[in-house]
């Protein structure tokens, strides 16, 4: 049984990078078709590639809803390897047309659904199958965007199971050599370029200031997501209409405000540059999670992680251009911005911490701060939770 887990580790290691360095490599591609068809206008093409991910999401929900990792691993039921890589490359036609999620949902689900038909396959046990497949959700997240740490305490942390040490060195293993695979494809590069900075007193206050701030941020966010999971389009025969609309809309606010399309990379490239007036910052800080939530109310799939990050990079940006501290300082209250009110979308403070700084190779000083912002915004938040909750009837 050891050999065959080990097997399988290695198996989805590869197969996990070949999934996010196949699929980041993808979504590149339908980003430049989307926005170099000179014959068809910028927000035309983003709203005929929304209607065809609507139109594919119909075909695939005419018959209930797609079975997402989470569901798998609670309840040990198939994940259907053809639908969940159909509702994978959906996601990434509807992200590289321009609505407003983020890419690390599909390589999680494409890579977690081959991982569970191999170990079905291999007959492998229910606890080792869920533990494979969960590791290799993780190994999907740091394959797309070259986080192995993250990916490793994504599997540990955030998908439900058990946490033992056999799990860890699973979902470790399964990391790296997703990373190292995906390499080939990607190159070797964090995804944000960080300026060189060092470490001023001034980011000392900010850290004290920015847990309530992202605190704030990150429930408004939660509280806009869960709002339109309650009340978004619910009938698969409106989803070619609604996706196609919700595309074009974000498609067309960005000629205004740029950067709020897809996963808001932009958003954060613009926090870490510090060229940006503050008004740009605050109008982004509104924008990124209003554009989300309408995506998501339209039907559209696809993840929060990002969306979350660019909010956050978008406040502490818009802290330091107020303040007026050195650019690359105002880099760094966006890093930490973004750390904190990820940790509050998630429920994940390590996670949080260690993606923020493994995707922009943030100096090391930076690491401690970001696990600091984390840890307290995401036990603020569970206080506030916890003393909301003691108050209703």
């Amino acid at each position: 049984m050891l050999a065959r887990i080990l097997l399988l580790t290695v198996l989805g290691g590869i197969i996990a990078g070949l999934i996010g360095g196949a699929l980041a490599w993808l979504i590149h591609r339908i980003q430049l078709l989307a926005g170099g068809l000179e014959v068809i206008h910028p927000v035309v093409a983003a709203g005929l590639g929304g209607v065809l991910a609507g139109a594919g999401w119909w075909l695939l929900r005419r018959h209930g809803p797609v079975r997402g990792v989470e569901d798998t691993l609670l309840t040990d039921d198939r994940l259907p390897l053809r639908r969940t890589v159909a509702d994978a490359l959906l996601q990434i036609l509807a992200v590289g047309s321009g609505v407003s999620l983020g890419r690390e949902q599909a390589p999680r689900q494409a890579s977690a659904a081959v991982l569970d038909a191999l170990a079905r396959r291999f007959t492998v046990p229910v606890e080792a199958r869920r533990l494979l497949i969960g590791a290799a959700a993780g190994a999907g997240l740091a394959a797309v965007y070259n986080v192995p740490l993250a990916g490793l305490l994504f599997a540990v942390e955030v998908l439900p199971g058990r946490r033992t040490w056999r799990s860890v060195a699973v979902a470790a293993l399964m990391s790296a050599i997703a990373t190292v695979t995906a390499w080939l494809i990607m190159g070797i590069r964090p995804i944000y370029r960080f300026p060189e900075v060092a470490f001023d007193v001034t980011t000392l206050a900010w850290l004290a200031a920015a847990v309530p701030l992202t605190v704030v941020a990150g429930r408004g966010f939660l509280a806009l997501v869960g709002l339109v999971q309650r009340h978004g389009v619910s009938s698969p025969a409106w989803l070619p209409l609604t996706v196609g609309v919700a595309t074009a809309g974000v498609v067309a606010v960005s000629f205004v405000l740029p950067g709020v399309t897809g996963n808001g990379e932009l958003i954060v490239r613009t926090a870490f540059d510090a060229d940006s007036p503050a008004w740009v910052f605050l109008a982004l800080l509104v924008a990124k999670p209003l554009l989300t939530a309408f995506s998501l109310g339209s039907g559209a799939v696809g993840g929060t992680l990002t969306p979350a990050l660019a909010v956050g990079a978008a406040l502490g940006g818009l802290v330091g251009v107020l303040v007026g501290v050195d650019p690359g300082l105002v880099a760094v209250f966006a890093l930490i911005g973004a750390a904190g009110v990820l940790a509050v979308m998630q429920q994940s403070p390590l996670f949080a911490a260690v993606i923020a700084w493994e995707l922009t190779w943030a100096p090391w000083w930076t690491l401690p701060l970001l696990v600091v912002v984390a840890v307290a915004a995401y036990g603020v938040d569970r206080w506030v939770r916890s003393a909301a909750a003691g108050r209703q009837p």
